[in-house]
């Protein structure tokens, strides 16, 4: 056997203990997990609200309903803003400067602490927007995360715009087309796929955020209701509900499992870690499906 093989065999044999030592330590996480949080693991724990319960813990059905409105309330509003942003580079701005500096900011945004989002949001949305907001609420809560999360899409929109064949667009050119109907018609459709992906993606970056959610959404031990209220303290003198209201997350319940060892019992914040998981696992999965297909199709 040559030195040139003896190298390939080495480096291959590495790059296969560097695979499974990854996954034995994730499945060593996600085991560990899962069998700390099996006690608590039940349909009651998940489908009923933590309020119908003494104190703290008990349940954590309004924190996976909470964390699901958080984490796509604030990927639908991002979205629209980050692909607009995201066509707008690629299609209508003229390199220079000004492009430049955008980019860059972009980046900076992408690289910010999430604490650092979450005590703006808190000083900004909690404290001076309070009239409008509710102060914590979910509203705050909700575009805390989609500044956090609007780079994630920003930047997935513009791969997949990059990857348009330029000749489907000169096509269309040649047919007559404008740039907004070519833009319309075959560079967003085309680019679908890759735009749907990091839109997933943001969900589950969403869903797992805890310094944003706390110090802008707070808690709540209720599920969210709909309803309007008087209130004085806010604009328009009135309350909506739940936009306005607390609202649960479950990276929080996790957190206060360890915060109040005294008063929730471990096991149901290892429970509601692992269900955390799994709703980011799925979410992930979602994202492999929608690139799987795009490869087929």
């Amino acid at each position: 056997m040559n030195n040139r093989n003896v190298k390939s065999q080495f480096f291959h044999g590495v790059s296969y203990f560097a695979a499974f030592t990854t996954v034995a330590i994730l499945l060593f996480i996600l085991g560990r997990i899962a069998l700390e949080g099996l006690p608590a693991l039940s349909l009651e724990f998940i489908l009923t609200s933590e309020s119908d319960f003494k104190g703290f813990g008990g349940a954590i059905g309004n924190a996976i309903i909470g964390t699901l409105i958080l984490s796509i309330g604030s990927t639908l509003l991002a979205a629209p803003f980050a692909i607009g942003t995201a066509v707008y580079l690629q299609k209508y701005a003229n390199e220079g400067r000004i492009v430049r500096a955008f980019r860059f900011f972009i980046d900076v945004l992408a690289g910010t602490p999430s604490i650092v989002l979450g005590i703006f949001g808190l000083l900004f949305l909690v404290f001076y927007l309070r009239t409008v907001t509710g102060g914590f609420s979910m509203i705050s809560g909700i575009i805390a995360l989609a500044i956090l999360i609007l780079p994630v899409i920003e930047r997935a929109a513009e791969e997949a715009i990059n990857t348009v064949p330029s000749e489907l667009e000169d096509a269309a050119y040649a047919l007559g087309a404008t740039k907004w109907e070519m833009i319309r018609d075959i560079t967003l459709p085309y680019a679908l796929a890759g735009i749907m992906t990091g839109v997933v993606l943001s969900i589950g970056r969403a869903a797992e955020e805890s310094a944003v959610v706390i110090l802008t959404a707070g808690y709540s031990q209720f599920f969210p209701e709909f309803k309007v209220a008087a209130s004085e303290k806010l604009i328009f003198g009135m309350k909506i509900y739940p936009f306005q209201d607390l609202i649960a997350a479950l990276p929080i319940t996790v957190y206060h499992g360890f915060e109040f060892p005294h008063l929730v019992s471990p096991s149901e914040s290892f429970a509601a870690a692992f269900v955390l998981i799994v709703i980011v696992m799925l979410i992930n999965a979602i994202t492999r499906l929608i690139v799987w297909k795009r490869r087929i199709g």
